[in-house]
């Protein structure tokens, strides 16, 4: 069964990593923030009614920040770049889903 809990331990590696993107529990339950460190401010705020929300943004939180760390935002992806994205972006769903 996935749970908030799974989810946070699958990306919480990542989550350490990417200055941008921070998860936090309010009495509503969980929020994905997104931070603009050029205006120092929290551009965005989402609640993530499910595990599966969570898991899914998260997911693609962690394929922009795989593409902005390999092109540095000075290029475009290369297809075996994209297909590297996609597996590692694979892999962590998976372990988001193991039992």
């Amino acid at each position: 069964m996935l749970t908030f809990e799974k989810v946070l331990d699958v990306f919480k590696d990542y989550l350490q990593q990417d200055p941008l993107y921070e998860v936090v529990l309010t009495r509503h339950g969980y929020t994905l923030m997104a931070w603009e460190p050029a205006r120092s401010a929290w551009y965005s705020a989402e609640y993530m009614a499910t595990p599966e929300i969570l898991m899914d943004s998260l997911l693609d939180a962690y394929a922009n920040f795989m593409e902005d760390q390999i092109t540095d935002n000075e290029r475009d992806l290369t297809q075996q770049e994209v297909n590297e994205i996609e597996k590692q972006c694979d892999l962590l769903r998976a372990k988001c889903l193991d039992k």
